[in-house]
């Protein structure tokens, strides 16, 4: 049997820029693949498996410094994280994983938080249990997407997208309208400070 290792992008430390945990800092670890292609998507990079490196989780493990730990993507749910994330839980780390939704996430893996971003237009449905929802507002966004029911009030995230006015103005505007919604503007603190 072979070992399990992990495509990876990159791994980083920064500052959560988004979210719930927004402005705690953080390690980044970035996995190839994605079973979508979003016009917005700002890691393009990590589509393509040929762009990684593969590691042990031992390796990856030695790599990181910070409590939280963010396992994203591309689609990080389109690898088994159970032995990831139990290594970073051997060294009592916080392990969060943000992903589309697309895919079921098994509770055995032990995830700590889960940040769903469901893709409206992509044909695919929520399909996981999910801390916290964001939702990039683009031009088609509406809010009859948003998924109310999946997340206590307060967590759900209307996310400016990355450097458009036009996308900040609306998000601003279905926050500040819907106020019974319980919707938060989530904005990406990290491009804001300049930091990666």
């Amino acid at each position: 049997m072979s070992a399990v290792v992990y495509p990876v992008i990159e791994i980083f430390e920064s500052i959560q820029g988004e979210g719930t945990h927004m402005g705690m800092p953080a390690a980044f670890i970035r996995l190839a693949g994605c079973n979508l292609r979003c016009k917005w998507c700002d890691t393009a990079n990590a589509f393509d498996l040929k762009n990684a490196t593969y590691l042990a989780p031992s390796h990856i493990v030695a790599k990181i410094k910070q409590k939280l730990v963010v396992i994203t993507g591309g689609e990080p749910t389109l690898h088994d994280l159970k032995p990831l994330v139990a290594a970073l839980h051997e060294r009592g780390k916080y392990v969060a994983v943000e992903t589309n939704g697309t895919n079921p996430i098994p509770e055995e893996w032990g995830i700590d938080w889960i940040t769903a971003s469901p893709k409206p237009g992509s044909g695919y449905l929520l399909a996981c249990q999910a801390d916290e929802l964001k939702y990039v507002v683009d031009d088609e966004f509406t809010l009859d997407c948003v998924a109310y029911d999946a997340v206590p009030p307060g967590r759900i995230f209307l996310q400016v997208e990355s450097g458009r006015k036009e996308s900040a103005q609306k998000a601003f505007a279905l926050v500040m309208k819907n106020p019974e919604r319980g919707l938060r503007l989530g904005i990406q603190l990290h491009k804001i400070l300049g930091v990666e």
